[in-house]
């Protein structure tokens, strides 16, 4: 009887000190750079996972984020969707699980090379009882590549990814996003009384990140530019100096 409560005790002792440690071993896409397309950008997004810690089990779900940021300065540049899928076998410790290809639709563009990391992050959920990660700090990794375009000019964007050149401007002015949503970017210029002068009706839309609009007939002075990007709006000063 003692030998038998002992070994149950063991046992609960063994189920309660059980965790969940999931890692995210590596992203397998993309591979080595992103392409742009011309209005949007595709990818396809592959990871693997390993179990460090108690076994996981067929119907376990997981969840998984990403996102691309941007080198210098560091910052989101797309944050995707979270997703989930349902395990289809147990995963022992210590084994390892690659996920399906992912295809992604990006809804807009770079206009230049750019280095990036991608970032995949991935968690257990659903467990009868609530699973505790015993490490979080390795459920997310990046990898760091490069973004690319035809353009790569060098220009110098502000901490908004927009570039406003030249500034003071004589005849013309230019502005370029680093990344354009698709169908959702907006101009403005309005004068110091926030009147405004109708850009929108001098611009020539080179591309869905190009824009350059005629500003010879404006009087000289400085103007506020109000750029929408999807839900982002950024406001610059500019000089027009004939």
């Amino acid at each position: 009887m003692k030998k038998t409560l002992t070994l149950l005790l063991v046992a609960l002792t063994s189920i309660s000190i059980a965790q969940v440690e999931l890692e995210m071993k590596s992203i397998d896409k993309p591979a080595d750079f992103i392409m742009d397309g011309e209005g949007s950008t595709k990818l396809q997004l592959q990871f693997t996972l390993q179990n460090n810690g108690s076994e996981l089990k067929a119907a376990d779900t997981i969840i998984y984020t990403w996102g691309i940021i941007n080198k210098n300065p560091v910052q989101y540049i797309v944050q995707g969707n979270p997703g989930a899928f349902i395990l289809p076998q147990n995963i022992p410790t210590g084994g390892t699980y690659q996920s399906q290809v992912y295809d992604i639709t990006i809804n807009g563009t770079l206009n230049q090379k750019t280095p990036v990391y991608v970032l995949a992050e991935a968690y257990v959920i659903n467990r009868s009882t609530p699973a505790i990660d015993s490490d979080s700090t390795n459920n997310g990794k990046l990898k760091e590549m490069d973004w690319v375009t035809l353009s790569t000019k060098d220009i110098t964007y502000n901490h908004d990814n927009i570039a406003v050149y030249p500034n003071p401007a004589n005849d013309q002015l230019n502005v370029e996003l680093l990344f354009a949503e698709s169908n959702a970017v907006s101009i403005e210029l309005f004068d110091l009384t926030g009147k405004s002068v109708n850009i929108i009706d001098r611009t020539r839309a080179i591309s869905p990140n190009q824009y350059s609009f005629d500003v010879a007939d404006l009087n000289q002075g400085i103007y506020i530019l109000k750029v929408t990007n999807g839900e982002k709006v950024s406001t610059t000063k500019v000089t027009i100096a004939h």
